[in-house]
């Protein structure tokens, strides 16, 4: 090429890289230009508070002051609070024409906008249009004064269209932040037009949404539009009634969300469903939940309700008015035929009475505490909880501090519906990322959000401590701790190698005893971290990986309680996907591993015992190499128990991803048992000296050891579920059985010889001795069945006592000391499950001592032969 041509390129390409260059810096400063302008000048944001409908109550004066002074000062400048600011809440913000303020499918639940002046053009998009980053054609426009994105906060849903402003034009807006409703409600015009906006777009989203993908085909816009002028849209709290048995049926409820009870024979509202059930063959009950309908019998021809209905729960419903219905035939007809396929229930026949009591006593319980209302619920399985604590040790390594408390809301349910087999979970105080979350209402500067993915977080930069949220949140899920923790003793490296052996329980961290510089935290199913880092394709939690039996597990309360699932209509079951998958119902990894630990065992052994017996030999060389069998079985052996030692080290690893726990262990129990068996074998009939009879000894110990913790994993958990009733922690039992063993010291001096002589021969030997000790794991009844039957027993005695105070000490010893050994038989168990651990740490270690020195013994003289 010649030089002149190499030139004009050069030139070329360099005018086109500086062309770029330009380019690039005019989109960036395009973008800069693109941010909304903030007014922040005190008087401008007064004059536009006073010129919206809604908010111009805030400024009303009353002799000569602001009637909402504090109120309006945090709202629209913000106020110091112990020298933090909060709000203000309201901005004002300048938008240019073609600018979006909000963009359909993002998650804005923390802010919603009012239009001061200027008017903005909504445009909606379909999934296709979405797909191509297209906003969609424009469906209307918003006027001055009214407000927009509501639902986004009110509704916990993405944003349902797309908001911009037009060409050519200029608008100005208030962005509103969720802690401004609190405040704002306070005024009549904005309550009651948030109230009204809400319940248009429930009504809309209902027949829109739900009705119309149920039945496309019969309800096309125009009978949509007719079903709206006969409905309206309600929000019902805790314990409304709905109807009454014997009321006429002028409605039909179709439940949006929320639940309810039916009942059937009984006219109440508290929560006796159990009771209920076995008062009378005439009374009944079930319960039923969103796309389920209400009164559809009632149509055609008058009827009378059949039950009371009774809300469980907040519950929005869709109430259509059937004298509406009778004079619109046509709209009739398509609800007749259509509502029915889509609901579960049906009022034409008696209520469900083939539920036993505990699947009715389970649904309640797991209705009207809100566990199914939860979007991500952690449950453990106590049937196989081990109370390790290890599942509280991962979220403190992962977090600083442990967010999960091993106390909560215990259910007893059946395994499959009809089933006799029962499940005793725990849904331990961690949070549940609420449908309708109280614990943001409550916060000031709004720094609880529903962010990106659903998840219910804490912004810690905006946090002030307040604690408010603490407060309301009603499952004690979120902790106030120093905002700067002390700094833990750094670990030698002598501490840390012993810390994988360390079979001592971990200390609780201590109680948080600051009271300024605090910040809130919970559970933010491990986000941001290690353990779920950027592009991993399943997300993972540190409580669930660290979980050595597989109690632990993130789900979908609404599919994993199969007893509420069939609660839902058609409508809305397809709705519910599992946040992972349900290993209490079925873990096929597990079942693997099993399969291939039981297969591999078997053939190893026998492979073995074949070689050894049948074949070769001991010492009888295979193939004329120098390998034999007992070679073999130590390489095997001594591979088994290197891979075997790697699960002490896999449980220091919190913060990476390294395979669930639970694995691991099995890993550990069939590779432990193939190498124990293989050494055994490598032995042979001849015990040796004095190292290689102790090495053999320490052999079966560890294998003894090992095998008795196994069988303590697998029946001890069943056994304390069985008679504990509420899961406790070891420390509250022992907190009990002080405070029961000082009860009974009172009544001891408090009461007279006489009755002293009754508690030391009749009290305390029957109720404090070892058979009634054992009775407890071997009967398992009942506390208050237990303390019943006493009562009868010690009555002979109560009623030669003649003083009325002495009768009532001596009941309050019986119960006392039942108690107490009640107490007694659940702390057993507890340390039960760790008895084992000492003896085989301290049995491996031994092993692997002996194991090393008969290794170098072995190898000096097979080189020195």
């Amino acid at each position: 090429m010649r030089p002149v041509q190499v030139a004009v390129l050069t030139a070329f390409y360099s005018a086109t890289a500086l062309e770029r260059r330009r380019s690039r810096r005019r989109a960036l400063q395009q973008s800069v230009n693109a941010m909304p302008q903030e007014i922040t000048k005190h008087k401008t944001i007064l004059d536009a508070i006073e010129k919206v409908d809604v908010l111009s109550e805030l400024v009303e004066k009353h002799d000569g002051h602001f009637k909402f002074e504090l109120d309006l000062e945090v709202t629209a400048y913000g106020r110091n609070y112990n020298g933090k600011k909060v709000g203000p809440y309201l901005r004002l913000l300048e938008y240019k024409d073609g600018e979006e303020i909000i963009h359909q499918n993002d998650w804005g639940g923390n802010t919603f906008y009012i239009v001061v002046d200027g008017q903005l053009d909504v445009h909606v998009a379909d999934n296709e249009q979405l797909k191509r980053g297209e906003r969609g054609p424009k469906i209307g426009m918003i006027p001055p004064g009214e407000s927009f994105g509501e639902m986004a906060i009110l509704a916990g849903i993405p944003r349902t269209a797309t908001v911009v402003v037009p060409p050519n034009s200029k608008a100005l807006v208030f962005e509103v932040t969720r802690p401004a409703l609190r405040l704002l409600r306070k005024l009549k015009s904005f309550g009651h037009k948030l109230d009204v906006a809400y319940r248009r777009h429930g009504l809309g989203r209902t027949i829109d949404g739900d009705v119309a993908q149920a039945a496309p085909d019969v309800f096309v816009p125009e009978m949509r539009e007719q079903l709206k002028d006969a409905a309206r849209f309600m929000v019902y709290g805790k314990n409304h009634v709905l109807h009454r048995e014997g009321d006429t049926v002028d409605r039909i409820v179709f439940i949006k969300n929320g639940w309810v009870r039916r009942m059937r024979g009984m006219a109440m509202s508290t929560d006796i469903a159990d009771l209920a059930l076995g008062a009378d063959e005439s009374i009944a009950l079930d319960f039923l939940g969103a796309g389920n309908c209400l009164g559809l019998e009632g149509i055609q021809t008058a009827r009378a309700w059949k039950y009371t209905a009774t809300v469980l729960s907040r519950t929005e419903v869709l109430e259509i008015s059937i004298p509406h219905l009778r004079a619109n035939p046509k709209l009739r007809d398509a609800v007749m035929h259509s509502f029915p396929e889509f609901s579960t229930a049906d009022d034409d026949v008696n209520l469900d009475r083939s539920l036993d009591k505990l699947t009715v006593a389970a649904t309640e319980k797991e209705i009207t505490t809100g566990l199914v209302d939860g979007t991500n619920l952690l449950v453990m399985d106590m049937d196989l909880c081990v109370r390790c604590g290890n599942c509280s040790l991962a979220c403190h390594k992962m977090h600083g501090q442990s967010r999960l408390l091993r106390r909560g809301i215990h259910i007893e349910r059946p395994k499959r519906i009809g089933g006799s087999a029962t499940q005793h979970i725990l849904s331990p105080s961690v949070c549940m990322h609420c449908q309708d979350p109280e614990c943001l209402t409550g916060c000031p500067t709004g720094a609880i959000g529903r962010f990106s993915n659903g998840q219910i977080d804490i912004e810690p930069k905006t946090c002030i401590g307040c604690s408010d949220c603490a407060t309301q949140c009603p499952y004690n899920a979120i902790t106030m701790v120093p905002r700067r923790p002390p700094a833990p003793e750094p670990l030698t490296f002598k501490q840390r190698a012993f810390a994988w052996f360390d079979i001592k329980p971990h200390e609780p961290p201590p109680p948080v005893t600051e009271v300024d510089n605090l910040l809130a935290v919970k559970c933010n199913l491990c986000n941001n971290t290690p353990l779920n880092p950027p592009g991993a394709k399943t997300h993972a939690y540190s409580c669930q990986e660290n979980c050595p039996t597989g109690a632990l597990v993130r789900v979908n309360p609404r599919e994993y309680f199969t007893e509420v699932q069939q609660k839902l209509g058609v409508v809305f079951q397809s709705q519910t996907q599992a946040i992972g998958r349900n290993i209490h119902k079925k873990d096929p990894l597990a079942r693997l591993w099993h399969t291939f630990g039981a297969l591999l065992t078997i053939a190893l052994v026998a492979a073995t015992v074949w070689g050894i017996f049948f074949r070769y030999g001991l010492d009888g060389r295979i193939g004329g190499t120098w390998v034999t069998i007992r070679w073999l079985t130590g390489f095997v052996g001594l591979g088994g128990i290197a891979v075997v030692m790697a699960y002490p080290a896999r449980k220091q690893v919190y913060r990476q991803r390294t395979g669930a726990l639970r694995y691991w262990l099995l890993a550990h129990v069939y590779l432990g048992v193939i190498a124990g068996i293989l050494l055994l074998l490598h032995g042979g009939k001849n015990t040796g000296g004095l190292l290689t009879s102790l090495l053999m000894i320490s052999f079966d110990l560890v294998i003894v050891s090992g095998l008795f913790g196994i069988a303590c994993y697998l029946f001890v958990p069943r056994i304390m579920t069985s008679i504990e009733g509420e899961p406790l922690l070891f420390e509250d039992l022992r907190a009990r059985r002080d405070e029961l063993r000082e009860e009974l010291k009172e009544i001891g001096q408090r009461c007279n010889d006489d009755v002293r002589r009754i508690i030391k021969r009749k009290v305390r030997g029957r109720y404090l001795s070892l058979g009634y000790l054992l009775r407890q794991y071997l009967r398992r009844e009942e506390l208050s069945a237990l303390e019943a039957e006493a009562r009868i027993e010690i009555k002979p005695e109560v009623d030669r006592l003649n003083d009325p105070e002495s009768k009532q000490l001596l009941r309050e010893a019986v119960e006392a000391s039942v108690t107490l050994r009640r107490v007694d038989s659940l702390i057993y168990l507890h340390q039960l499950l760790k008895l084992w651990l000492a003896p085989h740490v301290v049995a491996t270690s031994l092993m692997l001592v002996l194991m090393f020195v008969h290794i170098v013994q072995v190898t000096f003289f097979a080189v020195h032969r």
